[in-house]
């Protein structure tokens, strides 16, 4: 019995599985499927990827996904996830309810024209079908029974299974900025940055940090929540903006002088300096901060996150890729701060 935390090898993405077992059974909640290698890769994707890995295993004990999350449109999180549903014995069958702000329940709650460009296809695995004349994927949640929650917001509080859920994120205007076609992967990564801040020294970074927010409007529609069960809370912040994160965690009663004392906290935006400020990291008590990322996109983790959790706090960060955790640190830096970061095992067990 208990909780156990599972950050999957999702790549330079995010995808999480988060099991509780009593003796009622078990509930798991799936956050985020990373891009599509994930779930499958190599030539005509015959290898299994940790998505596709971890499902298997649910299979064979016979359980489900209880609740996924589908936390914001970026592909290193939910691609994962649509490769799982385009296979019909996975997600199609395992999902009894989602959570995804989908461009129809988002223009459906503004009361706008649906956006038809924004709707998701999945492919059929006849050769002769185009993505373009794929089925509709809420269509598909339709026809196997998946239920949906209506759009998720800050401040509202789902009861789960054995889990308490607190959404920090998304507030009602980050999901308005999202009233238009979006882009796609390719045109998003088109301004994306790849340079690292490595070279820079923790003593440099400490002396002239100034926080800069992240203006992606997409992170900023990221689902973000605060989960409780067993007397353990834990975040889990997707790609979301600081300062909604800080916002609703003031309105939830945490400050300095009363922080929240967290078992675990998945750091937003795999570890960007431009979505973990210290004014953040003041409001928490953790033993552990995780990045999920492989370091091989966008620069990430940033240094000055890693600077910035050491400073504020005394937890440990933990990360779900060994090869990430040595770059982080100067030579002359290692003996000193090596201690604080960790790499993970396949599982946190609470």
């Amino acid at each position: 019995m208990g909780i156990v935390v599972r950050i999957l090898k999702a790549n330079h993405g995010d995808c999480i599985l988060i099991s509780h077992e009593g003796l009622s059974g078990a509930f798991n909640i799936l956050i985020d499927g990373g891009p599509s290698t994930t779930f499958r890769y190599g030539p005509r994707k015959r290898f299994p990827g940790a998505l596709c890995t971890a499902l298997d295993d649910l299979k064979e004990k016979g359980q489900n996904i209880d609740l996924a999350i589908l936390t914001h449109i970026d592909d290193d999180h939910i691609h994962g996830l649509i490769k799982a549903f385009e296979k019909p014995d996975y997600l199609g069958q395992l999902v009894k309810l989602i959570w995804f702000n989908s461009s129809h329940l988002i223009t459906r709650y503004f009361n706008v024209p649906e956006i038809l460009e924004n709707n998701i296809l999945l492919a059929n695995d006849s050769p002769q079908t185009s993505v373009q004349q794929g089925r509709d994927f809420e269509s598909l949640l339709d026809e196997v029974g998946c239920s949906r929650a209506p759009l998720i917001l800050s401040g509202q509080v789902y009861n789960l299974g054995p889990f308490t859920l607190r959404i920090l994120s998304p507030e009602r205007t980050q999901l308005e900025k999202l009233l238009h076609k979006w882009p796609t992967e390719v045109e998003l990564g088109a301004t994306s940055s790849y340079k690292n801040d490595y070279n820079l020294s923790l003593e440099d970074i400490w002396a002239e940090d100034n926080f800069v927010a992240d203006q992606s409007i997409y992170n900023g529609s990221s689902i973000a929540f605060l989960l409780e069960a067993e007397g353990k809370k834990m975040l889990f912040l997707g790609d979301a903006h600081d300062h909604v994160v800080v916002n609703n965690l003031r309105a939830l009663g945490y400050s300095n002088d009363n922080k929240l004392t967290a078992d675990l906290v998945k750091i937003s935006h795999h570890g960007s300096h431009y979505n973990t400020s210290n004014e953040f990291l003041s409001l928490l008590d953790s033993p552990r901060y995780v990045i999920s990322t492989d370091g091989k996109k966008h620069g990430l983790p940033n240094k000055r996150t890693i600077a910035r959790i050491i400073k504020e706090t005394e937890g440990k960060i933990f990360f779900n890729y060994s090869h990430v955790v040595t770059p982080l640190l100067l030579a002359n830096e290692a003996k000193d701060y090596s201690s604080r970061l960790e790499v993970l095992d396949n599982e946190i067990r609470f």
